[in-house]
């Protein structure tokens, strides 16, 4: 045939020379591509890091110039972040306050009053609770300097995107000239010796008095109370047994009204608090807080008096007033700025992460180019060198053709070169379509594998150890014959090329207790590093260079192919084992 002259070789070779010239071109193209895109990624990646780095020290600029003093607890109640201000008036550095707790034995805390305050009820445990606490007053003394000031707290609780609380934040204001309980204890002038009345008269007097008169119980309960109250109330009997904060106090400060009444049964006579709370659309009432004592001399009731708290009756405290919206002012201020800088820093972070994703996206995808230059350039390399020896046995047969045996030999020599470059095209098709259903079948992989061991032997190298093993019970698998067969042969050659003369090599079939079948091929050879196992099945990646860097590859192509995944288990002089699980057939 190729004496006849019935095919134009030259112009066959030249074809298939210009294709393996585009093909290494196309190669080159894919690695320098993948190359820009690896290094505009890396650069972007950079960027993202020093955008987040700016923002977070731009919320710790900002929250350190603030004049409240801010701090931040965990859930614990222990203190997480505190900025300047608040260092200066808890009289604690940062390595010192961090960590702890604020609590009444280390900074002196009580009521205006000097009375202990429970550690539940402080605002920080409060706000872990999920109370926001705003402007509430006590007493507090800086350790540095044991100056004693009266404070403004506003604490608020943290919550993550689930709703559950992960901490609090606090904003402490020192309101200025109130730094000792004297300056808040009203003076009283020397009251009229108290007139003697009957039952009959003080049920009179409570009656008609023009203010609004309930007597409580311990437990805040009411007791008795005058016309003056049904009237506020839009009642016709008195509310016995009501709860009196159910009664007369908004919902989100009954826990303070309840607290101000157990406070008032304790407190000297005309030294209790007035409680000030919103009631009806007219705006507030003031109740003067009288406790009441028992027989045996134990306040065991209150007596609340209740007045309509209009503008004219709070002139004379306006300039408290004001300065205490002036401060929660602030600290709203303040707390908007802190969260305003920390959404900041949050979407910076957000971000980061976004554009992180998409440099990670593209370096992935510059890897993959690179894998597809490195295989097109194998595929070049490699078809270059098969032509090289068609072309060589087609020109000596053409200069030899007087000699038949001669020329016989040489077209067998190209021929053997042809087939090479069948074998290597169908593993690369294996490769490119392992994920093809086509031809899967129910197979018996022991009865395979114990067909395939005469040929595996046949191929065994001299000097070198072989043994198969497989169960005599079936072990059906849904696989392609044809690629099992390519797969196994390929795994054991490459054990062979691994191990040299004087090794073995173990082929084993097992059936997983968990379910599944494996199917192994492990030798005693000089074993991978953890970067070669990490590239062992890229096409045409190989450590010898007389291997074609695909046995692995076409391996991996079947296990994907029938539903299952290959794994590799080695390290630097233990050898390797390459194992294939596959789903059992039902």
């Amino acid at each position: 045939m190729f004496l006849e002259g019935e095919v134009n070789w030259v112009l066959v070779l030249g074809v298939i020379a210009a294709v393996s010239v585009v093909i290494a071109l196309i190669a080159l193209w894919f690695a320098i591509t993948g190359r820009v895109q690896r290094v505009s990624a890396s650069d972007q990646l950079d960027l993202v890091q020093k955008v987040a780095s700016a923002a977070d020290k731009r919320l710790f600029q900002t929250l350190n110039a603030i004049p409240v003093a801010l701090v931040e607890t965990d859930k614990n109640g222990k203190f997480v972040f505190a900025n300047r201000a608040a260092h200066q008036l808890l009289g604690r550095r940062d390595a010192e306050l961090i960590g702890l707790r604020f609590h009444s034995a280390t900074w002196g805390v009580t009521y205006p009053d000097g009375r202990a305050i429970p550690p539940d009820l402080l605002p920080s445990a409060r706000a872990l609770r999920g109370q926001t606490v705003k402007g509430f007053q006590h007493l507090m003394a800086n350790p540095a300097t044991r100056r004693k000031m009266l404070v403004s707290v506003t604490a608020m609780p943290i919550e993550n995107d689930l709703g559950e609380i992960t901490g609090s934040t606090a904003a402490i204001v020192e309101i200025e000239g109130l730094t000792t309980p004297e300056a808040l204890q009203p003076t009283f002038e020397a009251a009229p010796e108290p007139v003697v009345a009957t039952d009959g008269l003080t049920r009179r007097v409570f009656e008609a008095a023009s203010s609004a008169l309930i007597v409580v119980d311990a437990g805040g309960r009411v007791r008795e109370a005058n016309r003056t109250t049904l009237i506020l109330l839009g009642a016709e009997t008195a509310p016995v047994d009501a709860d009196f904060a159910d009664l007369f106090v908004p919902e989100a400060e009954r826990a303070e009204a309840r607290q101000a009444l157990r406070a008032a049964l304790n407190a000297p006579a005309g030294e209790a608090a007035p409680l000030i709370a919103a009631f009806g659309p007219e705006g507030a009432v003031r109740w003067s807080l009288l406790p009441l004592a028992g027989p045996d001399g134990v306040p065991d009731a209150l007596l609340l008096a209740g007045e309509r708290h209009e503008a004219e009756a709070a002139i004379s405290a306006a300039s408290t007033v004001t300065e205490i919206l002036t401060i929660d002012a602030l600290v709203q201020e303040a707390q908007h700025q802190a969260l305003t800088a920390r959404a900041e820093a949050e979407a910076a972070r957000q971000l980061a992460a976004r554009i992180e994703a998409e440099a990670r996206a593209e370096i992935e995808a510059s890897r993959r180019l690179e894998n597809v230059g490195r295989l097109t350039g194998g595929v070049a390399h490699d078809f270059n060198a098969l032509l090289g020896v068609m072309t060589s046995a087609l020109d000596m047969m053409l200069k030899q053709a007087e000699d038949p045996s001669r020329v016989r030999r040489l077209g067998q020599a190209a021929l053997a070169a042809g087939q090479r470059g069948e074998v290597l095209t169908r593993r690369l098709t294996a490769f490119a379509q392992g994920e093809d259903g086509s031809g899967l079948q129910v197979m018996d992989l022991s009865v395979l594998l114990r067909g395939l061991e005469t040929r595996l032997r046949a191929d065994l190298p001299a000097g070198l150890d072989l043994m198969v093993e497989a169960p005599h019970q079936p072990c059906p698998a849904r696989i392609d014959p044809v690629a099992f067969d390519g797969a196994v042969r390929a795994l054991v050659a490459n054990a062979f090329e691994a191990v040299g003369p004087g090794g073995s090599v173990a082929v084993r079939l097992d059936r997983l207790a968990e379910g599944g079948l494996r199917l192994s091929v492990r030798d005693n050879g000089p074993g991978m590093d953890r970067e070669l196992v990490a590239r062992a099945i890229e096409p045409f990646f190989t450590t010898k260079p007389s291997a074609a860097g695909l046995g692995l590859s076409q391996a991996y192509a079947f296990a994907r192919q029938a539903g299952g995944r290959l794994s590799i288990d080695s390290g630097p002089a233990e050898g390797a084992e390459v194992s294939i699980l596959l789903p059992e057939a039902a």
